[in-house]
């Protein structure tokens, strides 16, 4: 592939690719031979993307400018170009008039969109409090566990909190053990549901903004003189 294609098609690549879940399109550098790691930069500025140069395990991680990939609060949630180059495009505004009337909602619509990304941030940010503390909480458990079924079978709690037939000890053992699991298991449930919760309110925004993204593309594909039919 001549190196104007390439350039072109890194620059689709950038426009219409899916960030992940780090706020990064990654592209892979073999996918482009003719371009270099410092050309293919210069190529993702153009398109108001930036690169990350550090933890990238030989693929290219780009991200929108203004982005901080990896953070919960302003990591790349929909990628694509900027709002006012994609209502330009006709097809764009038609897609976007498909969801308005579909959905009820303006994909295109600036506070629309922000407020879809703000919500999928603030629960990502959720979810991964409740992860981590569900982690400690069944961490705690499952190690007072272990404690107690070691004291039950020596005949002595640790550190000798307890002797003779003192039971207190065991039992504050086994509530801790046992809330320790619960609770553990509650917020991963919570997490879960926060999932869920952006799937339904947020993500159906993004998505219909990702069609706008392609619908546009399509349109440029099939533009006399760009070479595509």
């Amino acid at each position: 592939m001549p190196r104007a294609e390439q350039v072109a098609e890194l620059k689709k690549e950038l426009r219409t690719g899916a960030p992940n879940a780090r706020g990064h399109v990654r592209v892979t550098p073999g996918r482009f031979p003719a371009l270099t790691t410092a050309e293919a930069e210069r190529v993702a500025n153009e398109v108001g993307f930036a690169r990350q140069a550090h933890g990238t395990k030989g693929l290219w991680l780009f991200h929108r400018e203004g982005t901080r990939p990896g953070s919960a609060e302003s990591s790349d949630v929909r990628g694509g170009p900027r709002l006012d180059e994609l209502r330009q495009s006709t097809a764009a505004r038609r897609t976007a008039a498909w969801s308005r009337e579909r959905d009820g909602f303006d994909p295109l619509d600036e506070a629309t969109l922000k407020a879809a990304e703000d919500g999928v941030h603030k629960l990502r940010a959720k979810r991964d409090r409740l992860v981590m503390g569900a982690a400690l909480a069944l961490l705690a458990g499952a190690f007072t566990t272990v404690a107690v079924g070691a004291a039950w079978l020596n005949g002595t709690l640790p550190h000798g909190f307890t002797t003779g037939s003192d039971w207190s000890a065991y039992v504050l053992g086994h509530i801790v053990a046992a809330g320790g699991l619960l609770l553990g298991g509650h917020w991963i449930r919570r997490g879960k549901q926060a999932m869920r919760e952006s799937r339904t309110r947020h993500q159906p925004v993004i998505a219909a903004y990702r069609d706008a993204v392609l619908a546009r593309e399509a349109e440029s594909d099939h533009r006399p003189g760009t070479g595509q039919e």
